[in-house]
């Protein structure tokens, strides 16, 4: 009985520990690895049930505990989805400075697009991405505001997400359902706020 429930602490601590490091580093692996886990855990819950009735229950009192310890792990990747946003935010704003570079430099025309990018959105030629950017997109608006979208670089299929600056007015041709996230951008359905003009983005719900 105390093996399985250390092995259940294990397996429990593991799968929430690369639960919450997917809202931070969202990788195929570890996504994959979680959901094993996780169902490893169920599996674990239905064993522990059925022989700690018929077995443990006649030589101990506690004889729930290993599935009501699974049954905890379980219960927590409920918690995980915020408690991984708010890891993700705190990251982040470490590395605000060098985001808000990229901004500035966009901004005061130290650094272009590919293309010509009034009011649409393209890709921005820098070398001084911050960690984890994949690449950078930006447009120049008509009222003198920009937008910048920087893409984490992941492997996971199908998975776009990363952050946003937003700053033009209501009536800027920025501020269209081509280009605006906020209005409906259709690669990222999900954004979230974290801080002042900045945003979350993903095509993921939760992340």
């Amino acid at each position: 009985m105390k093996k399985i429930c250390w092995f259940a602490v294990t397996v429990g601590v593991s799968s929430f520990v690369l639960r919450l490091s997917t809202y931070v580093f969202p990788e195929l692996f570890g996504i994959l690895l979680t959901y094993l886990l996780y169902v490893v855990l169920a599996v674990m819950l239905l064993v522990a049930l059925r022989v700690g009735f018929v077995r443990w229950r006649k030589v101990s009192r506690l004889w729930p505990v290993p599935a009501l310890v699974c049954l905890a792990f379980i219960i927590c990747a409920c918690f995980t989805p915020s408690i991984g946003q708010h890891i993700s935010d705190w990251r982040f704003g470490r590395h605000l400075a060098e985001y808000s570079r990229v901004v500035d430099s966009l901004r005061k025309g130290t650094t272009s697009c590919a293309t010509p990018c009034n009011a649409e959105v393209e890709v921005i030629e820098t070398t001084s991405r911050p960690e984890h950017i994949r690449d950078v997109w930006g447009a120049h608006c008509d009222d003198g505001g920009v937008i910048v979208l920087f893409r984490v670089g992941t492997d996971v299929p199908f998975l776009h997400e990363g952050y946003f600056f937003k700053d033009y007015g209501t009536s800027s041709n920025c501020n269209t359902r081509s280009v605006s996230p906020d209005v409906g951008w259709p690669h990222v359905p999900y954004i979230r706020h974290i801080t002042g003009q900045w945003y979350r983005f993903s095509d993921q719900p939760g992340l």
